[in-house]
């Protein structure tokens, strides 16, 4: 059941990069230019010179890593819209963390120190606020798409009044920012020349992890609960305890990248600081197709449309850089369809109260194949149906 409803994503995800593809070519011949040529100077314009593989992967890494942690919260139906956010909150938080190292140790931590400070404070900021909605919905049953939608204004009013009070620069700026932070807290450049920065290599880290989850015990249960709630109850799986942790994981993964912009790209808070990577994360996700190897191109392939688009205008002279939202337009009207073939995603994780796991609504095949694919014991129905209601 669960293998064939993998291979109908990996489908549907295919077919929509076809005709992601298809309009693409029809934009282009729309706009007087050959295709070839325009393809070409796509390519060129993210691998034309180190600065443009730096820009490729400044703007693929923090997509990429948004994505990857949301693959627990997808995988249980736990459609989660909250990562922009989650990202401006876990920025806000490594931001004021490393400035009061600084003024605590007067400015003479070590480099070492202020990464570990700023990436724990970032993932504390990130993963709080995501607990937020997931409280929502285990205590009141909020419906997570619309309470994680709201709370992302919540975090963009509190960065700009926090951007005007006590994280606010004493420098006369045009728009709101923090204090620069401290050079040690800057990230090392990864490529010379270039914004490409260590932190990059998170997303090598992210995809190892998450391909070693996707393996586990606890994956298995997490797609069961999305397709079967009821049985999921049975191997121990409460909607309470996969709403918390798969929140818990995205909100701490989308922090971590609100940490990244400020040490890596930026160097202090800004009002931008989110920059839409938390809506571009979980199309990244869908259009991956959930594993972290299809996350890591689409990612690629995401930041690959905005920076090589100035290049494919320069090659074709007619086709404007613009032409790079209207593919990602129509990329996300594909990812919208993704989403809604996918048990679970579009409506709530499961609103309403469980099933009764012994409603005769499984086999024992069913059931005894569950099982052995997780690796637990068969919870008791009387159990089971006590740890649904808490």
């Amino acid at each position: 059941m669960i293998r064939s409803s993998r291979m109908r994503s990996v489908a549907l995800t295919g077919g929509v990069v076809a005709v992601v593809v298809l309009v693409a070519i029809a934009l282009i011949l729309f706009a007087g230019a050959d295709p070839l040529t325009g393809l070409r100077g796509l390519v060129e314009g993210v691998s034309s010179s180190p600065y443009r593989v730096g820009e490729l992967l400044v703007g693929a890494a923090p997509v990429a890593i948004v994505a990857l942690t949301l693959i627990p919260a997808l995988r249980a139906g736990v459609f989660s819209v909250g990562a922009e956010g989650q990202v401006t909150m876990g920025a806000i938080f490594a931001t004021a963390a490393i400035l009061w190292v600084r003024d605590v140790t007067a400015d003479a931590a070590p480099a070492i120190l202020y990464a570990l400070v700023g990436f724990v404070a970032g993932a504390v900021g990130g993963a709080a606020f995501a607990l937020v909605p997931a409280w929502l919905a285990v205590r009141w049953r909020v419906n997570v798409i619309l309470s994680t939608l709201l709370l992302n204004y919540v975090a963009t009013g509190f960065l700009g009044w926090t951007l005007r009070t006590w994280l606010a620069s004493g420098e006369a700026t045009a728009t709101p920012q923090s204090e620069r932070l401290p050079e040690a807290a800057a990230l090392p450049a990864l490529i010379p020349g270039t914004r490409a920065h260590v932190g990059i290599l998170l997303v090598v880290v992210a995809v190892v992890l998450f391909e070693w989850w996707r393996r586990s015990r606890q994956a298995t249960r997490v797609a069961v609960f999305a397709e079967r709630p009821a049985l999921a109850l049975r191997l121990g799986a409460t909607r309470q305890r996969t709403l918390y942790g798969t929140m818990l994981v995205s909100g701490a993964g989308a922090g971590v990248v609100g940490w990244l912009q400020i040490a890596g790209v930026n160097e202090r808070l800004l009002g931008s600081v989110s920059g839409g990577v938390g809506f571009s994360g979980l199309a990244v996700a869908l259009l991956g197709g959930l594993l972290p190897a299809g996350i890591a191109v689409a990612a690629v392939f995401f930041s690959a449309l905005t920076v090589g688009a100035v290049g494919m205008q320069s090659a074709t002279g007619t086709i404007p850089s613009s032409i790079a939202e209207v593919i990602k337009g129509v990329l996300l009207l594909g990812v919208a369809v993704i989403a809604a073939s996918r048990p679970g995603l579009v409506a709530p994780a499961h609103p309403g109260p469980a099933p009764a796991p012994d409603d005769g609504a499984f086999s024992a095949e069913e059931i005894t194949d569950a099982a052995a694919a997780s690796g637990e014991p068969v919870v008791e129905a009387g159990t089971a149906a006590e740890e649904g209601t808490r």
